[in-house]
């Protein structure tokens, strides 16, 4: 009886074992398929939101200048950096942020949060967790792309490279034709009569400035209008938007 009573305990063991390998087996399993090795769906869904949110303040969002690879029929994404894999880049924000500050800076977002949309509490750690779900979702499979930007604004507004900047420009002959399709293509988001973006003005009807105010503008910004780059917008670019800008005046 007792040898019945151990073969049956010891067979008892063995079962309970074997599930005990099946139940991990299958929670490693399961973790695959709901993604818990990976940004969860309602972490994900949630970065998405952030980045389609309308700012009270300004009116922009993340997606009026970024691509996430849906929303390009917007020219004026072509313009900034796309957001895929944003957070996994070696730096990013003309340099601001490098390594691991990368993620945890949201790819650079948070400055954009500030500095453009106004919000008047900085973005935090759930949203930026959100976020960089975002850029991982919209750039799985994909090599993580490094972009390499110049500008006069960051660090630090570079007062004296401006006024040189203004100096060229001015020497250069504007197409008003290349401008026209450049302002549709990018300053017409903003500028432009049907525009969401609050206090802006329209360059087409009420500008009421001269071409060093527009290389200001461009190259070191304002209030929640961006800079552009030398690799993004040229100095011959601004001397051709400043034609068709001033020629409509």
């Amino acid at each position: 009886m007792k040898k019945i009573l151990i073969i049956v305990f010891l067979f008892g063991l063995i079962a309970v074992s074997g599930c005990s390998k099946s139940d991990k087996s299958s929670q490693n399993i399961k973790k695959e398929i709901t993604g818990q090795n990976t940004p969860s769906v309602e972490l994900t869904a949630k970065g998405k939101e952030i980045f389609y949110k309308e700012s009270d303040k300004t009116g922009l969002k993340c997606a009026d200048c970024h691509s996430d690879g849906t929303n390009t029929s917007n020219s004026h994404t072509k313009y900034a950096a796309d957001i895929f894999n944003a957070n996994k880049r070696q730096s990013t924000y003309f340099g601001m942020f490098k390594g691991d500050d990368v993620s945890k800076n949201a790819g650079g977002a948070v400055l954009c949060w500030k500095s453009f949309f106004k919000m008047d509490t900085p973005l935090n750690e759930e949203q930026i967790k959100s976020l960089n779900a975002y850029f991982e979702f919209v750039g799985k499979d994909m090599e993580v792309k490094e972009f390499k930007f110049s500008t006069i604004a960051l660090p630090k507004k570079d007062k004296a490279k401006l006024k040189e900047d203004q100096k060229k420009i001015a020497s250069l002959k504007g197409d008003k034709i290349k401008g026209e399709k450049l302002f549709n293509e990018t300053c017409k988001y903003c500028h432009g009569e049907k525009t969401n973006v609050k206090d802006v003005t329209s360059l087409s009807d009420d500008f009421d400035g001269d071409l060093n105010s527009i290389v200001f503008q461009i190259r070191i910004g304002s209030k929640h209008m961006p800079f552009y780059p030398y690799e993004i917008i040229s100095d011959q670019d601004i001397a051709d938007l400043s034609a068709f800008i001033i020629g409509k005046k």
